[in-house]
């Protein structure tokens, strides 16, 4: 026996269902709404009861819900529909109404529930799924491997249509790169219900090769039964091919490394873990054992003790500082061979700190020696140079000796006459001709033994521009007054250079004799040598009398071998040699083409206040 619901019982119901419930006449205006009603629009109960519901509905979806209520008005059965309703926070909610007219009231009885939740849950499982659909290869064969679908990935990559596909087996995509018991052993797995992973290369219609990741899932019924196969497959052809590239890659930077002679490390900040590429390994002669990791200490251990702080420093302030370092340092292997390197080191960051340090290293020990003997030979060859400045010199300078001798030699026998006739005034004044004479000669010889000297790699002498002309022109002056020629020194400069004396005189010598030479044949000669300060440089300008040189000339006229001069008076290396000592003094040389006469200027970086 049923018995029905008390009105209480019906108003209870209404109230306490967390579906919606509402009474509205034909017209939209509302007349009744539930508490769900109002809690879920977020509106005051009383605001329902002023405005028409049809105002609440998302505009794009009035005219179907409209057309809906006028159908209602012919039906007597309950019509459902779903739009979207504004809520008091201005979002739409999806509703999905039930709805009934009772004639005799007029009055529409109305229930809704929200679908909002369910519709984006699988809104955003559709598009999920067709994402999938769209970059996963899917097939479905039957239990004997016949194909019964495929999805368009399927074909795109593969080249075949649908109908080509669907009626064959996999056999029409396969590339003969597996054995026949790579897919024995496939159809072992599957067709005792388990589930294959495996890649597989396939060919496409063109013929051309690709490869997949495949899945293959044997699909079964209520009583456990296989069915059907279904296969979910990626395109992993890039990754393939990238693999093939990188591996060729490591391949040929290997053998670079091993022909260049380049290793690489890297050192871990929080643990000390050192690692060494190959090469390095074979750089600094250690063994590479399995397992075998060398340690920062070990390292530093393989650089001679003199070489030894300064890696250790170097390395210190790289991983506590981030400062990178350039390093030549001699290197002891685990041999006991010693081998010159260059190493470099840089910090690797994560957040703002130091994780690690990496950088390379590099067997420089030829190269290094091949720089030394180079130096040796560049100072063979200056040394040469001043040895053939000195053989141009020598008539001048024998002449220049000559002269006092000969005063000297003629006092002596005056000399000898006053003290028979017992003149003390006299003899007193050919002592001190001779004494005079003597010190000429002396340091004529001076300068000639200090100039012919051999000084290596001495670049830290301190002094000025004026002090090196005049000893340059104590051994050009002898060949300056042969010839007749007018020498003007003028200007000075207040400022110190660094530099090795002796290569600085060797330029200067080597300018005034070519000054000399260029113009002892003409009617008019003179030489002027100019000295000034120019934006903390010191300038030296050596200009002649002569016509200069010509522009064809100009281009050639530091390379070696090449010179303006006649036939067996020059080497042609004098210029080439100058320009070379200024460029290890960095300096510079050159002709001033904007001269009206030959002039050859030279600029030399003057100390600053700090450095002297």
């Amino acid at each position: 026996m049923t018995h029905g619901l008390s009105f209480e019982e019906l108003a209870k119901f209404y109230d306490l269902s967390s579906d919606l419930f509402c009474i509205a006449s034909i017209d939209g205006k509302t007349i009744s709404v539930n508490k769900a009603f109002v809690k879920m629009l977020g509106f005051e109960k009383a605001f329902f009861y002023q405005t028409s519901l049809l105002t609440l509905i998302h505009p794009d979806d009035v005219s179907a819900t409209q057309q809906t209520l006028r159908s209602l008005l012919n039906s007597k059965s309950i019509v459902r529909i779903n739009n979207r309703f504004r809520t008091n926070a201005g979002q739409y909610l999806l509703l999905a109404w039930r709805i009934v007219y009772d004639p005799s009231s007029q009055r529409i009885y109305a229930t809704a529930r929200d679908l909002t939740d369910e519709f984006n849950a699988k809104n955003q499982h559709y598009q999920l799924q067709n994402a999938l659909l769209e970059q996963t290869i899917i097939s479905q064969t039957d239990r004997m491997g016949i194909i019964t679908d495929v999805n368009e990935k399927f074909c795109h990559i593969s080249g075949y249509a649908y109908d080509e596909l669907v009626g064959q087996s996999h056999r029409i995509i396969n590339s003969g790169m597996h054995s026949k018991h790579f897919f024995k052993l496939m159809w072992q797995t599957i067709s005792k219900g388990e589930i294959w992973e495996g890649t597989i290369t396939n060919r496409k219609k063109d013929g051309n090769l690709y490869y997949v990741r495949s899945i293959i899932v044997p699909m079964k019924n209520h009583n456990k039964e296989i069915t059907h196969y279904v296969s979910i497959r990626q395109d992993i052809t890039d990754s393939i091919v990238n693999q093939v590239e990188l591996t060729k890659t490591l391949k040929i930077l290997n053998e670079t490394s091993a022909i260049a002679k380049v290793g690489g490390w890297e050192l871990k900040v929080a643990t000390g873990e050192l690692f060494w590429t190959e090469e390095t390994f074979k750089i600094l002669e250690v063994e590479q054992r399995d397992g075998y990791s060398p340690t920062l200490p070990e390292g530093i251990q393989l650089y001679v003790a003199q070489h030894q702080p300064i890696i250790e420093n170097a390395v210190y302030q790289a991983m506590h500082h981030g400062i990178p370092y350039e390093l030549e340092l001699l290197a002891r292997t685990a041999k006991g061979n010693e081998r010159w390197v260059f190493t470099n080191g840089k910090a690797n960051y994560i957040d703002g700190s130091i994780y690690s340090i990496s950088g390379t290293i590099q067997d420089i020990h030829d190269k290094k020696l091949a720089e030394q003997n180079l130096a040796i030979e560049k100072q063979r060859s200056i040394q040469n140079s001043k040895l053939a400045s000195l053989g141009e010199l020598a008539a001048s300078i024998a002449h220049e000796i000559n002269n006092p001798l000969g005063i000297i030699s003629g006092s002596a026998q005056l000399l000898e006459l006053e003290r028979v006739n017992q003149q003390p005034d006299a003899v007193l004044q050919k002592a001190a001709t001779i004494l005079k004479s003597t010190q000429r000669i002396e340091h004529i010889t001076q300068s000639l033994k200090r100039f012919a000297r051999t000084s290596f790699d001495d670049m830290n002498s301190q002094t000025y521009v004026e002090k090196l002309l005049q000893e340059a022109l104590s051994l050009t002056k002898p060949n300056i007054r042969r010839h007749l020629v007018n020498l003007e020194v003028s200007g000075s400069s207040q400022h110190l250079i660094r530099c090795n004396e002796i290569e600085i005189e060797q330029v200067f010598i080597n300018l005034i004799n070519n000054a000399v030479d260029a113009v002892k044949a003409q009617e008019t000669r003179w030489i002027q040598i100019r000295v000034s300060d120019e934006h903390q440089h010191v300038a030296v300008e050596v200009v002649d009398s002569g016509h200069g040189i010509e522009s064809s000339a100009r281009d050639k006229l530091f390379q070696p071998f090449f010179t303006t001069k006649p036939k067996g008076e020059g080497t042609g290396l004098g210029l080439s040699i100058c320009r070379e000592i200024c460029e290890r003094h960095n300096a510079q040389l050159y002709l001033n083409e904007h001269s009206k006469h030959t002039c050859f200027a030279s600029r030399f970086r003057a100390l600053s206040d700090s450095e002297e």
